[in-house]
């Protein structure tokens, strides 16, 4: 559960978070902590297959003028140790084995560039960094810190909210690897029914870390629940399309607003 699912947890977490503004905020309250519970099961391109479950804690601050969000997960991995918990070849795996133990730290800063009300479309501009803190022994991590520069363009029409991401990243290579940077996207949309309920689906893409790895391709559904002013509740699913994703995943977060 490093950075490409832990956005995930930031997009189902606050149905669209770059498209909330400031009446949002005073709903919400200005600091909010989002904990789940995720798993998820693929083979990475390899012959056995790697189950993952996580415990994801995300911690946000948001004013008026940016939005600070700090990321972290418990992980329980169960396979050869080919791939990191976000899907990162690491080596080629051996005997199956299961370890534990906190994951990367993942900190983000969002800009708003375009406010939503006064211009034709919402952007918003964030600086990531992953931080390389996870066991590289039990090959939870990569051990090395990325960076990552993204735009978000996003347009609420009535009770419907598409968003497309774009971002560029910028790999730590661990010893004996050579990452690629790369490119990564996400498109999708959140739709509210009512005050209470939403639901929406967001597409995740992120090109290949080395020549012969595989590509992050997968399609995530939530659906949304407010369960007061202060807290929210989300159920999602994740269906995986490549080398770099997982098969399948479910999980489940609860957003605390204060």
């Amino acid at each position: 559960m490093t950075d490409m699912r832990c956005g995930v947890i930031w997009l189902v977490g606050l149905a669209v978070g770059a498209g909330i503004g400031t009446s949002a905020v005073a709903a919400d309250g200005r600091f909010a902590i989002n904990i789940g519970v995720d798993y998820s099961t693929g083979k990475y391109g390899d012959t056995a297959t790697t189950v993952i479950w996580a415990l994801p804690v995300v911690a946000k601050y948001r004013s008026d003028a940016f939005t600070v969000r700090l990321a972290t997960a418990w992980l329980r991995v169960t396979g050869p140790g080919a791939v990191t918990p976000d899907g990162e070849p690491v080596g080629p795996g051996g005997a199956r084995k299961t370890t534990s133990g906190v994951g990367d730290v993942t900190a983000s800063v969002s800009v708003p560039v375009l406010d939503e009300p006064l211009h034709p479309v919402g952007l918003d501009v964030t600086a990531k960094v992953k931080f390389g803190t996870a066991d590289t022994a039990k090959f939870l991590g990569t051990g090395k810190n990325d960076y990552a520069l993204q735009a978000s363009v996003f347009k609420t029409v009535a009770d419907l909210t598409p968003h497309l991401d774009v971002g560029y990243k910028w790999k730590g290579d661990p010893a004996g690897i050579d990452y690629r940077n790369v490119w990564y996207a996400s498109a999708g949309a959140d739709y509210r029914f009512s005050p209470r309920y939403s639901a929406g689906l967001d597409y995740d893409w992120r090109d290949r870390l080395t020549p012969n790895g595989g590509i992050v391709s997968e399609l995530t559904a939530y659906l949304g629940a407010r369960i007061d002013a202060l807290n929210k509740v989300n159920l999602y699913a994740v269906s995986g399309f490549g080398r770099a994703s997982p098969d399948w995943g479910l999980g489940v977060i609860f957003n605390r607003g204060f």
